[in-house]
């Protein structure tokens, strides 16, 4: 029990001994033991030759040890907190990543993007628009082709524009039926999100080709992230057919049953306030939202909404 405040265990023996004895003279323990229990305060060397010694009471004894030992720590504690402090300070010098990298020429964009991609782990997120640094844009993505095989997910927000670069829609059907997921929407900047670990963007708007910025902040990582998820369920999902890119539903518009239900959807009525208002059975309103929302490609409510108003459905 008494290591804790620098006793060895011979120490720790001999001293018990003592408490629970009379005093030892010279020779009925090595002296050099005695003389360390000494220095710690736990033993007294009585007058007299032979010299003796005898224990120091343990509540008091013990008690100055610990005061000693409590001092030590805190002074220990302080140098830790200055150590920290200290590390802290230097820790922006150190071989680990910043919170953000800025990538400068072609090139370079060209043979870090695919690297920073190589190491993904479960998911590739991406807000795809023009300008491209690629000579041809629309060149099948292979490496994807691969991922998507290993069972990594893709899910790629297009903007408007990249539907219209001369041959990408051989890319993009070739990326839906290897499983990737793909919609449609102004996306509000070129992105890669490398799991929820690398983001690369554009390091100046409007986007170049010349730049970008690659952050590893988890902070920014997490508002990223959630940029593109809100993006995400506001678009459109897009088909491939006949070597044309097309969005789902495009080109349709609602049934008379859909035009009377989509404003009050809309509106934000419950089921039960639709019903009411188009003097329908509950259980017909949630049908025809549920088909509706099929329809819309949409997985809620507000999602068939906002898609609803993207097609014109709305008249907005």
């Amino acid at each position: 029990m008494l290591h804790v405040l620098g006793l060895t265990p011979t120490e720790e023996e001999l001293y018990e001994r003592l408490v629970g004895g009379p005093p030892m003279a010279a020779g009925q323990a090595e002296t050099v033991h005695l003389k360390r229990l000494l220095e710690l305060g736990l033993v007294t060397e009585l007058p007299g030759d032979p010299p003796r010694w005898t224990a120091t009471p343990p509540a008091v004894a013990l008690e100055v040890l610990i005061g000693e030992r409590s001092l030590a720590l805190a002074e220990a504690a302080r140098h830790i907190a200055d150590l920290d402090r200290r590390f802290h300070r230097t820790e922006t010098g150190r071989d680990w990543p910043p919170p953000v990298e800025v990538i400068y020429g072609r090139e370079e964009i060209l043979r870090r993007g695919p690297e920073f991609q190589r190491g993904v782990r479960a998911e590739i997120r991406a807000c795809d628009g023009p300008p491209y640094p690629e000579d041809n844009p629309a060149a099948v993505n292979t490496m994807e082709l691969d991922h998507l095989r290993r069972g990594i997910r893709y899910r790629v927000l297009y903007d408007r524009r990249a539907l219209d670069v001369p041959g990408r829609p051989a890319d993009l059907e070739a990326g839906l039926a290897a499983g990737e997921e793909a919609r449609v929407t102004d996306i509000p900047l070129k992105m890669t999100l490398v799991d929820d670990a690398i983001a690369i963007l554009p390091l100046h708007h409007p986007a170049d080709v010349e730049s970008r910025l690659v952050v590893y902040d988890p902070v920014l990582l997490t508002a990223l992230g959630a940029l593109f998820e809100m993006y995400w369920d506001r678009g459109l999902p897009l088909r491939v057919s006949g070597g044309k890119a097309h969005l789902s539903g495009a080109g349709t518009g609602p049934s008379d049953s859909e035009a009377h239900l989509l404003p009050l959807l809309v509106a934000g009525l419950t089921d039960q306030e639709i019903a009411a208002h188009l003097k329908l059975s509950d259980r017909t309103v949630r049908s025809r939202v549920r088909a509706m929302t099929a329809r819309l490609d949409a997985a809620t409510r507000f999602q068939a909404g906002y898609q609803s108003v993207a097609r014109g459905w709305l008249g907005g």
